[in-house]
């Protein structure tokens, strides 16, 4: 169950309770009467509030109650919006537009902010049980963002050194010892792995653009995995090569 209490100003707030499958939307709708910018709608189970501001993207937030922890999609597109994540203990993370995050902790609050429009929400779930001695109990994480184009980004940026990137062979090594499998030819990893993982992030890699280059950088930039969770993707690698 995801409970979700959100405000838009000072004057305008709500709450909504959602079941899995459903879903909560901020949007754009500028056929709203100039004397009620702000209107909250349920249909069909998923919970809307719109907002008359030309500003605001159709859809610029969707949270998405799952069987786990829930997904945020930031739909609101770069016009000098802001969009950040706050967990309870202060982490922060600022997702790039087109960008899906889990959130890991229950009690994250969501924010838009504008010059003239600050819409928050605070997002509370029960977390989910889940099976003992998966990679998803492991690092935190539920298991939609648990797949191979997730994996392979937090892999890319936790053997990163700082002012560099992880080397092809070692990433490529990493990930199969990670999924326990065969370690896929250079081109079959770069075609399954490395260049999905990319095109879901809004990349595009051309013949001659070193593509965990741009992995690494896209999701630093945006902040996509705490530094916890990096550690946990250390952690386990580490424990993968001393077993082997």
């Amino acid at each position: 169950m995801l409970h979700i209490a959100w405000s838009a100003g000072d004057d305008t707030s709500g709450e909504t309770t959602l079941d899995q499958g459903a879903t909560f939307i901020l949007a754009r709708r500028m056929n709203l009467p100039e004397r009620q910018p702000v209107v909250a709608e349920t249909i069909d189970g998923s919970a809307y509030v719109f907002v008359r501001l030309p500003y605001v993207s159709d859809p610029a937030l969707v949270v998405t109650a799952t069987a786990a922890q829930p997904v945020v999609h930031r739909g609101q597109r770069d016009n000098g919006a802001i969009v950040e994540l706050t967990t309870p203990q202060g982490g922060s993370t600022t997702p790039a537009p087109g960008q899906k995050i889990s959130l890991i902790d229950s009690g994250t609050r969501i924010e838009l902010r504008f010059p003239d429009l600050t819409f928050s929400a605070l997002v509370t779930f029960d977390l989910p049980d889940l099976p003992g001695g998966s990679g998803t109990v492991q690092l935190g994480v539920d298991s939609l963002q648990h797949d191979d184009i997730w994996l392979i980004g937090a892999i890319a940026v936790a053997l990163s050194p700082d002012n560099g990137v992880v080397a092809h062979g070692d990433l490529k090594q990493a990930f199969a010892r990670w999924r326990g499998t065969e370690e896929h030819s250079d081109g079959a990893f770069d075609r399954n792995v490395l260049r999905p993982a990319l095109t879901a992030r809004g990349l595009e890699a051309g013949p001659r653009m070193n593509k965990i280059v741009l992995l690494v950088e896209r999701c630093r930039r945006t902040a996509e995995f705490p530094s916890r969770v990096l550690d946990d993707v250390r952690g386990h690698l580490a424990s993968l090569r001393h077993d082997g």
